[in-house]
């Protein structure tokens, strides 16, 4: 009997909506993935998953690293100021091991719409 014990790392992209208007997004990836997802104000939804056998990200690691594009809807014709491509505006939280995870989380506020 033969067991896997290879492990590797799940990454995960959570949008945060804490401002008052819908919004919906489209995140572009090499790997798919890529249907609208409506997110209601105050609700916090996983917009990105994907799981890697046998890839452990390093210190260098950035949460868009996935990303290839991403497309913003805001209700009531607004637009995002905080720029969603730049690494620095995502909270990272990982754990390390055989089943590692990379959990990014991007969150919106009111001050952060025009």
């Amino acid at each position: 009997m033969l067991h896997g014990c290879e492990g590797g790392t799940t990454f995960t992209k959570i949008f945060d909506n804490q401002s008052s208007e819908t919004i919906t997004i489209q995140v572009y990836s090499l790997h798919g993935n890529e249907n609208p997802i409506t997110i209601a104000p105050g609700v916090s939804k996983e917009i990105y998953w994907y799981d890697k056998m046998g890839l452990f990200a390093g210190d260098d690691y950035q949460c868009t690293d996935e990303i290839d594009s991403v497309k913003i809807f805001i209700t009531n014709d607004k637009t995002l100021t905080k720029d969603i491509q730049n690494p620095n505006q995502w909270i990272r939280e990982s754990s390390d091991g055989r089943k590692a995870t990379e959990k990014c989380t991007f969150i919106v506020a009111d001050s952060d719409l025009q």
